[in-house]
């Protein structure tokens, strides 16, 4: 859209009390970014030399953990070089230096994602180091981090005891962010410039590809800007917007917008020989003899409010998996969940179900490869990693077996004569989203309530577009074994695993919880499965959360779980 269909869009400005102030900050959100060799991003397929924006996360953007050493800079211009400034940094990479000017100003800062959050590192500058009209800044940075799409990046220069309040945020009309008309398709940009000064807003669809870049006049005052977005986002899907005021110093902001999730579709249909692919395995299962075994955990069940036991069974190829299994001590049956891990947890911390008195059984499966089941099948979570095992061979990828894994331990809580059979649920996000999703077709007879949080492997044709890396973790998968068949090749092995058939054969009850600003699992496989459940279905979006946040749900999640499965 250009400068005069904007326009043509704008349908307010109003006047307005300012409120949530932010001062200015006289470094802008975008950076160049510079990796020193080219291997250093080979593994990740991204560029050598690009431009980053500090609002959005590295996954977003195409770098992950891993991909070496690079250099951040950009240009700024200050007015009054003789003010004492502030630098505050905090960064999800490690920083070895950063320099204004070509003067060091700081040494090596930690990646402060995990730990320290809201204390980012502080340093007033010394005299000198700026001059006025122009001025460069550079960072040496390393091993890029994961953030699963919620950064809290801060790189903020400003005079010491500033007292300009500048401020820019935007709201959306809804506030889980969906718009299901185009009368709810619009955006508000709440600014405040001390002043005159202009504000960038770009939008781009959740494949990357930008539909809006514009700028837009901010006058000296505090004001509304509303903009219709109903021909920039026409189409069902998910839209990243960002919005920088450059006036006395940058303020910006960024938000995610949902426009008619319900009507996402997804061209990926079950491949051929789908439906045969897992007949086959469930057949190859069933002549296994599940060997189950119960051990009472003396030290858990002394610290929960439920008896705890570890559990054991055979699967699918012999391999032995196990789980942690939660026995309410009041009389049964009783109403139970399967609760599916995601990728790499295996339920090391159980306390939430340890301190669950809740009239339900709980078994935590740990899948082959996750947790208490790494004894036997263990090729950890790098490369090829449990995704990429022999990711060229459908017989032997890691996901026909761990499905299988789920079904055994569906057919175990059938077994127990104190599980209520008729009210089974499943429950899993990421990888265990998935799951539960491969889990509630393949056992429909048997699962009564599915709840899922943003799946993995999920709609991969198109996840692989959304979440870039994902592309070349394949590859580099494919090339560890010796590339001994094309990508094309692996790609159809991938389809066989795709959660995403498998959604059409769910009839039970469904809740899906989505975390919009999540780039791990983006939200657009999630609804292209929910999308095609026949079955009575809900969903819920989490507008500020990323992949991390979107596990913080479990009493809402919990509580429509039980009232599911009482009925």
């Amino acid at each position: 859209m250009n400068n005069r269909n904007l326009k043509m869009s704008i349908l307010c400005i109003s006047m307005t009390l300012a409120t949530n102030i932010k001062a200015q900050n006289m470094l802008p959100a975008d950076w160049q970014i510079d990796f020193h060799k080219a291997q250093s991003v080979c593994s990740r397929g991204a560029s050598r030399h690009s431009t980053i924006s500090t609002l959005l996360s590295w996954e977003s953007q195409g770098y992950f953990a891993g991909d070496g050493d690079c250099t951040l800079s950009t240009s700024f211009d200050i007015r009054n070089p003789r003010l004492q400034y502030l630098l505050k940094v905090k960064m999800q990479c490690v920083i070895s230096s950063i320099k204004i000017n070509g003067r060091l100003i700081t040494g090596m800062q930690k990646d402060q994602f995990v730990t320290g959050k809201d204390t980012p590192t502080t340093v007033i500058l010394p005299k000198g180091t700026l001059i006025k009209g122009e001025n460069k800044i550079s960072m040496e940075c390393s091993e890029l981090g994961y953030t699963g799409g919620m950064i809290h990046t801060i790189i903020d220069l400003r005079p010491v005891n500033d007292c300009n309040k500048e401020r820019l945020n935007m709201s959306l009309p809804t506030d889980n962010h969906v718009s299901l008309s185009d009368n709810q398709s619009i955006v508000t940009l709440h600014y405040r410039a001390t002043r005159n000064g202009t504000i960038r807003l770009r939008v781009e669809n959740d494949f990357h590809k930008q539909l809006l870049d514009s700028v837009i006049a901010a006058p000296q005052r505090d004001s509304t800007i509303t903009i219709g977005l109903s021909r920039t986002c026409p189409e069902p899907g998910f839209y990243q917007l960002t919005a920088t005021m450059h006036a006395q110093g940058y303020t910006a902001d960024a938000q995610w917008l949902a426009v008619k999730p319900e009507s996402v579709k997804c061209d990926n249909r079950a491949t051929a020989g789908f439906d045969d692919y897992w007949s086959r395995a469930l057949d190859e299962l069933a002549v296994v003899e599940p060997q189950y075994t119960m051990q009472r955990s003396d030290s858990l069940s002394a610290i929960s409010r439920r008896d705890v036991y570890i559990v054991s069974m055979k699967s699918i190829g012999g391999v032995t998996v196990r789980g942690y299994y939660f026995v309410p001590r009041s009389g049964g049956p009783h109403r139970a969940v399967l609760q599916l891990p995601g990728y790499g947890w295996g339920f090391e911390d159980v306390t939430g179900m340890l301190n669950d008195d809740t009239d339900r059984i709980e078994l935590a499966l740990c899948v082959r490869g996750h947790g208490l089941s790494r004894d036997v099948f263990n090729p950890g979570f790098g490369i090829p990693g449990i995704w990429g095992y022999k990711l060229y061979d459908r017989d032997s990828v890691s996901y026909r077996g761990i499905y299988m894994d789920c079904v055994r331990a569906v057919d175990f809580l059938c077994s127990r004569k104190e599980v209520d059979g008729r009210h089974i649920g499943v429950k899993g996000g990421s990888q265990g989203g998935g799951l539960a999703l491969a889990t509630s077709a393949l056992c429909h007879d048997k699962i009564s309530a599915l709840a899922y949080f943003d799946p993995f492997p999920c709609d991969m044709r198109h996840q692989i577009r959304i979440r870039t890396i994902c592309e070349t973790e394949l590859k580099n998968s494919l090339a560890y074994y010796g590339n001994p068949c094309t990508f094309a090749d692996v790609m159809k092995i991938q389809d066989l695993t795709d959660a995403l058939p498998f959604a059409m054969k769910i009839s039970c009850p469904t809740l899906y919880t989505a975390a919009l600003r999540d780039d791990d699992c983006p939200v657009h496989g999630g609804f292209t499965a929910y999308n095609m459940i026949k079955s009575p279905k809900k969903y819920i979006i989490f507008p500020n959360d990323g992949h991390i946040e979107g596990f913080t749900h479990d009493s809402i999640i919990m509580e429509w779980l039980d009232n599911t499965l009482k009925k």
